[in-house]
């Protein structure tokens, strides 16, 4: 059985889906697999490094399918890369699903198998496949350091003998995996930190890291079965917004994070509040390519707004990809390891495994994702 590695070309993509620690475990099993020339160079593994873990290295993203059982990938393949896929071959990916039916549709024509790993049940068992998880946390690291690049001050408190600077204050909209982890960073880095969530277990989560929970009253907790939010009911986004308000005005790192999957990201910050911040406060909007949870921010870009920096980027995790890379490539091993019998030897997906039947998007050329929300 062929495993095939493409070269991301999503732009501004710098991971890969394989490691040369994980081409030796693919082989150590009996798979072969075979890398597209330089698919792992940004992320800082070149192709001497997979030859010697036992891969093949293929010249073409045409010569790299070929013949290939399963693809996997970053990304779900652009409509560029359908010519390269054909019928009863496997691909695994973050294919975005629930916001992308239309393409979904359109690459189950192509009579592939198709699996959706940001789609994995959250149970236990599914932990170390969890690529959400994985990337978000290296995402919620990145963006504090990012916003304080940005930022004209210092994050701890400093006292010299020419005086004291106060520490910086950091607000950290979304208390999830991204959320939690920018909550640790800024505290280690000295500053002092608040931060929000819609869901009334985040609170301990908060406080155990040294952070103060910004508080909102609410008649229901706001969490799914599936430990995500739910959409807020428009009282309680009034009565946040005003507690939002008066917090940002002493702001000057305010991180957002909130993400509802397959809905457009719920606005936190509008106009009129970023205007409260001090001059010179720097926002990031991890949620800027669903929607932004900030108006008036943009993915991909920094913009001044009234002297407010805003950061959209909601791929930080391709900002250090040789950590990013390491770990989702271990996301998707682990993955595939759990469909290998190791007595038999070969690789079959069970769909009487919540593992296979929850993430498969399209089987044998069949749209899966008629009834997911």
């Amino acid at each position: 059985m062929i495993i095939a590695v493409l070269k991301e070309i999503t732009a501004g993509e710098q991971r890969v889906a394989a490691t040369p620690e994980t081409v030796k475990k693919y082989t150590d099993l009996g798979f072969k697999v075979r890398v597209e020339t330089n698919a792992g160079v940004a992320a800082g593994f070149d192709d001497e490094s997979y030859l010697a873990a036992g891969a093949e290295i293929a010249k073409t993203p045409e010569q790299t399918t070929k013949g290939a059982d399963i693809i996997i990938k970053i990304h779900a393949p652009l409509v560029s890369e359908d010519s390269l896929f054909r019928q009863g071959q496997t691909i695994i990916a973050n294919f975005d699903a629930l916001s992308q039916k239309e393409r979904i549709k359109t690459i189950a024509a192509l009579g592939v198998n198709a699996f959706a790993l940001e789609l994995l049940p959250r149970i236990s068992r599914a932990q170390s496949m969890d690529i959400l998880s994985s990337q978000s946390n290296l995402a919620g690291y990145k963006a504090v350091i990012e916003a304080f690049n940005l930022l004209p001050k210092a994050a701890p408190l400093l006292m010299t003998a020419a005086g004291t600077n106060a520490p910086a204050r950091v607000l950290v909209l979304g208390a999830g995996v991204a959320g939690l982890q920018a909550i640790a960073t800024a505290k280690r880095l000295g500053a002092v930190v608040y931060a929000s969530d819609v869901r009334i277990a985040a609170k301990e989560q908060v406080e155990s890291l040294g952070a103060k929970f910004v508080e909102v009253a609410a008649d229901e907790d706001m969490e799914t079965n599936g430990g995500y939010a739910k959409e807020a009911s428009k009282d309680y986004l009034k009565r946040q917004k005003e507690a939002l308000t008066e917090r940002l005005k002493q702001t000057d790192i305010a991180i957002t994070t909130a993400l509802i999957p397959g809905k457009p990201a719920p606005k936190l910050i509008d106009a009129k509040m970023l205007k409260q911040m001090p001059k010179g406060s720097v926002v990031v909007d991890m949620a800027a390519n669903s929607g932004g949870n900030v108006e008036g921010s943009k993915k991909d870009s920094l913009l001044d707004i009234e002297g407010i920096r805003v950061l959209g980027n909601s791929n930080l995790a391709s900002s250090i990809p040789y950590s990013a890379s390491q770990l989702f490539a271990k996301n998707i091993f682990n993955f595939l390891n759990a469909q290998y019998d190791k007595e038999k030897k070969e690789l079959k997906f069970n769909f009487d495994d919540d593992l296979v039947s929850q993430t498969c998007i399209c089987r044998n050329g069949q749209y899966l994702l008629e009834d997911r929300k």
